[in-house]
């Protein structure tokens, strides 16, 4: 009885091990940037290693912390693929026709569709 316990122990041990050994590329959001100061201004954004077909939601963060989602300025809304890729366009000329951004660092941030942050990357403006 107690070798068919040890037996089920080190079955399940392996098991598990096994389980844990396949990996995920963590989230990453890419960008061509510096971003012109344009009031027209437009980039392409993509994404990898998100959980497929799983919907994102892009916040913007300022240089003093005020964070805003800018899905409603992407087309088409991000979403991952069947192997976790998503692309869009960020419309941003908005943020620099309202002087929402001036030249500096700033903060975007892709996340999972409860806001809880899966990615981010630096965005500057020149």
């Amino acid at each position: 009885m107690k070798s068919l316990f040890a037996a089920c122990v080190l079955a399940c041990t392996l098991l598990v091990s096994a389980c844990g050994t396949t990996s995920t590329p963590d989230p990453e959001i890419n960008f061509k940037g510096p971003l012109a100061l344009d009031k027209k201004g437009t980039v392409e954004l993509s994404g990898s290693g998100f959980v497929p077909n799983s919907d994102v939601t892009l916040v913007f963060r300022t240089i003093d912390g005020v964070e805003s989602d800018i899905t409603y300025a992407v087309d088409p809304a991000p979403k991952a693929d069947y192997e976790g890729n998503w692309v869009t366009t960020w419309s941003y000329g908005r943020f620099v026709k309202k002087k929402l951004v001036a030249a500096g660092d700033y903060t975007l941030i892709a996340t999972d569709s409860d806001f809880t942050p899966l990615a981010q990357e630096v965005v500057s403006f020149k």
